[in-house]
C-alpha cells in the first residue's frame, strides 16, 4: 500500500510539472526551445509578396500599360550605356530565381533607428532581432537545372507563383513573443503596453538572379544555388547601394538587400502581436513584380552589361554599377477572425492607377508602400483589413512611367469598426 501510494504521488508531481512547464511556453515566454505552438498549433501565417498590390495585383500580360513589356532605362550620353537587347522577353517571360536566407523582426525601435547602423555587432543583432524565420527558402518561376535542386524539392515554383500572384508564398517560421511591454517603453513609443508592437521587418536576400542579361551581346553566365545560370545575373550586388555612393560611405552603410528593411512610424500600429491565442498572419512584401527595368553599365573592362533589374524610382540610375534604393519593404500583422473586407467603386479600369490604402496619421503615400493596395479596376476589393481609421488613395503612374505610382489623384476617408466582425464595407473613389 504505501509503494503503491508513493508511485501515484510521483505521478501526480511529474503531471503537475509537465503542465506548469508547457503552459509558459504556450504564453511565448522566452526559451531556446522552439514555442511549443510551432510543433502543433501554430498561430502566425508568415506570408511573403513581391508586389506592389496586396490584392489582386496585375498580371504579367498587363504589366507597361497593357504591353506587357519591361521598362526601359533612359541611354544614351549622361544615361545607362546604349543597351543590347537581342530576344529580349517580356516581363512575363524572365526567369526570376529567389534565394531568401531569413525573415526577422524586432520590437526594439529606438535600437534600430537610422536604418540598423546602430547594430554594430553579432552581439548587438542577436539582442536586437527575433530570429521568427531562420530557414532558408529557395523560390524560381522555373528550374534551373534537369536533376532535383532545392528549389524543386521545396515546391519553389509554386511558391514563387504565390509570391508574384498576390497570394503570397508562405515561409515556414516560429511564432513571435506577444509579450506584454513594460510601461517605460509603452511610454516612449505611445503604443499600449498590452500585446507587443513591432517596428521592423527585414528580408534577408542571399541572391536574386533576373535571367536576361548580356555583357557585350554575349549572354551572362552567372551562378544561383551553385548551379550555372546562362544569361542571368544576381541583382542584390546591383541593389544593395544607392547609384552613386562612394567605397568610402559603403562601410558606414548597411546594404539595402541585406536586409530589405521595413520600419514602422510608432504611430502605425500595424505589427502588434496580440495576447491571447488567435490566428494572425504576417504579411511582408516588396515592390518587385511591377518594377521590373531594363538597366546597364560599363564594366572596368570597358564593356556594356545589359540586365534586368529594379526601376530608378526615387533615385536615378545612369549607368553606374550601383542602382539600390528603389525596392521598399512593408509589412502588417492581420487578425482574420475579426477583420473585414472592403470594396471600392470608382475604378476606371486603367492600368496606370491603384488604389492604396493608409492609416488616418499617414502623411506620406509615395516613398512608402502602402498599407494594402489594389489596382484601380471596377470592382476593386482588399481582403482583410483590421479595425481602425483609414485613408483610401487614388495613385497614378504618371509622372515618370516605371510601374510605381508617383501621383496623388484624391483620397477619401472611411472606417471599419471593431464590431461586427468579418464584414464587407463599400466606400466610393473615383480613380482616375
Amino acid at each position: 500500500m504505501k509503494s503503491s501510494s508513493l508511485k501515484l504521488l510521483a505521478l501526480f508531481f511529474s503531471v503537475f510539472i509537465f503542465i506548469h512547464c508547457k503552459t509558459k511556453l504556450d504564453l511565448g515566454e522566452k526559451s531556446k526551445l522552439p514555442v511549443i505552438s510551432t510543433l502543433f498549433n501554430n498561430r502566425m501565417l508568415l506570408l511573403l509578396k513581391g508586389t506592389y498590390a496586396t490584392d489582386n495585383p496585375l498580371d504579367w500580360s498587363e504589366l507597361n500599360n497593357g504591353t506587357g513589356d519591361l521598362y526601359l532605362d533612359t541611354q544614351g550620353e549622361g544615361f545607362d550605356p546604349v543597351m543590347t537587347l537581342v530576344n529580349q522577353p517580356k516581363a512575363g517571360s524572365v526567369p526570376i530565381f529567389l534565394d531568401i536566407g531569413e525573415v526577422r523582426i524586432s520590437s526594439k525601435y529606438l535600437k534600430g533607428l537610422n536604418e540598423l547602423t546602430q547594430i554594430r555587432d553579432t552581439v548587438d543583432s542577436n539582442k536586437f532581432w527575433d530570429y521568427i524565420a531562420p530557414n532558408r527558402q529557395v523560390f524560381c518561376t522555373v528550374t534551373y537545372s534537369f536533376d532535383n535542386n532545392t528549389c524543386t524539392e521545396s515546391n519553389g515554383i509554386l511558391k514563387a507563383s504565390d509570391f508574384f500572384n498576390g497570394i503570397g508564398a508562405q515561409f515556414p517560421s516560429n511564432d513571435p513573443s506577444s509579450q506584454t511591454e513594460s510601461w517605460e517603453s509603452a511610454l516612449i513609443t505611445g503604443q499600449p503596453w498590452l500585446g507587443r508592437q513591432y517596428y521592423y521587418a527585414a528580408i534577408y536576400f542571399r541572391s536574386l538572379v533576373t535571367g536576361y542579361a548580356l555583357d557585350a551581346g554575349i549572354p551572362v553566365t552567372g551562378r544561383f544555388d551553385n548551379r550555372p545560370i546562362v544569361n542571368g545575373l544576381n541583382i542584390v550586388p546591383r541593389n544593395n547601394y544607392v547609384a552613386g555612393t562612394t567605397s568610402a560611405a559603403k562601410s558606414s552603410i548597411v546594404p539595402k538587400m541585406f536586409p530589405a528593411l521595413y520600419t514602422q512610424l510608432p504611430t502605425q500600429a500595424d505589427m502588434q502581436i496580440r495576447d491571447g491565442f488567435d490566428p494572425y498572419i504576417l504579411e511582408v512584401r516588396i515592390n518587385l513584380k511591377e518594377n521590373l527595368m531594363l538597366h546597364s553599365y560599363l564594366t572596368s573592362r570597358s564593356t556594356t552589361v545589359t540586365y534586368v533589374g529594379v526601376s530608378d524610382i526615387f533615385f536615378d540610375h545612369k549607368g553606374e554599377g550601383d542602382a539600390g534604393g528603389n525596392i521598399l519593404t512593408r509589412a502588417r500583422v492581420i487578425y482574420p477572425e475579426t477583420a473585414s473586407s472592403l470594396t471600392i467603386s470608382g475604378g476606371g479600369n486603367s492600368l496606370l492607377h491603384y488604389y492604396g490604402i493608409f492609416r488616418l496619421q499617414e502623411t506620406e503615400f509615395i516613398n512608402v508602400l502602402p498599407l494594402a493596395a489594389t489596382p484601380a479596376k471596377q470592382g476593386a476589393k482588399i481582403k482583410y483589413l483590421n479595425p481602425g481609421t483609414y485613408k483610401a488613395v487614388c495613385l497614378g503612374d504618371l509622372t515618370k512611367q516605371d510601374g510605381y505610382p508617383d501621383t496623388v489623384v484624391r483620397e477619401t476617408t472611411f472606417n471599419i469598426p471593431e464590431y461586427p466582425f468579418r464584414q464587407t464595407y463599400n466606400i466610393d473613389l473615383t480613380c482616375p
